[in-house]
């Protein structure tokens, strides 16, 4: 038979065990609260990451986060914690606070090309437009400079596939720059046949907005035409109007 454990010792075993976790966590929570740096806490994330203390690790985030809320690379941290644990909600909610944070600070980008222009740097003065642009497409003047310097410096090896500048022009309505640009990459990569549906579709957009600005005008045409045929016969009737008149009296 076999021998039957004794209930007693083996509650007693399980409360020594939950006694020394929560001796744990009470040490650990202990430490976060007396960490005086974020990269003292990124260090304390890593090792409790180590571990497998993946619990502690997200409170000592959390608690860090509270004392730094700033600071990027403890948020980085939790993000990718919440995301290898399958807790998605809270992994997108983090990584949105940290795109926010790094929106503010893309405006650098174009001071620094400017920088760079000014000591003619052409080629990184490119590249930091470029990283500019991808999250201010709508900033004209950004959009104007990098032509201007592309131009320039047609010797300099773009960072960014041209592709990327060519739509960057076309989401500011420079349609036909688009196509100048998707031409260029087209000749120098033949078997490009990704850009060259490209091409062709922004050729059909300019070829439809020629036409319909051809129907327009001949439209407007005809209608200042025909206004003007109207005009002379209200021209003639009025004089009618007035001779019959005249012969009455």
């Amino acid at each position: 038979m076999k021998a039957v454990g004794d209930p007693v010792k083996k509650t007693k075993n399980k409360q020594k065990q939950g006694s020394k976790v929560s001796a744990s966590e009470g040490l650990y929570a202990e430490i976060i609260d007396k960490i005086e740096t974020p990269s003292t806490s990124v260090l304390l994330v890593k090792l409790l990451l180590k571990e497998g203390k993946i619990e502690i690790a997200i409170k000592a985030c959390l608690k860090a986060l509270e004392i730094f809320p700033d600071d990027m690379n403890i948020r980085r941290l939790l993000a990718e914690t919440y995301f290898q644990q399958g807790r998605t909600e809270l992994a997108e909610k983090e990584l949105q606070k940290l795109a926010d944070q790094i929106g503010e600070f893309t405006s650098v980008f174009k001071l620094q090309a400017k920088l760079f222009k000014k000591k003619e740097r052409l080629k990184e003065a490119i590249h930091a437009l470029k990283v500019y642009l991808l999250h201010h497409s709508d900033d004209k003047e950004a959009t104007q400079l990098l032509s201007e310097l592309s131009s320039s410096g047609q010797e300099e090896q773009p960072v960014l596939p041209t592709p990327t500048l060519a739509e960057i022009f076309f989401n500011q309505g420079a349609l036909e720059e688009a196509i100048k640009v998707y031409e260029r990459v087209v000749k120098a990569k033949p078997d490009d046949e990704k850009s060259k549906t490209r091409l062709n579709e922004l050729k059909q957009m300019q070829m439809n907005e020629e036409r319909k600005i051809a129907v327009e005008t001949v439209t407007r045409d005809k209608t200042l035409k025909l206004i003007g045929i109207l005009e002379r016969w209200l021209g003639a009737i009025e004089s009618r109007k007035t001779a019959s008149l005249g012969n009455l009296d």
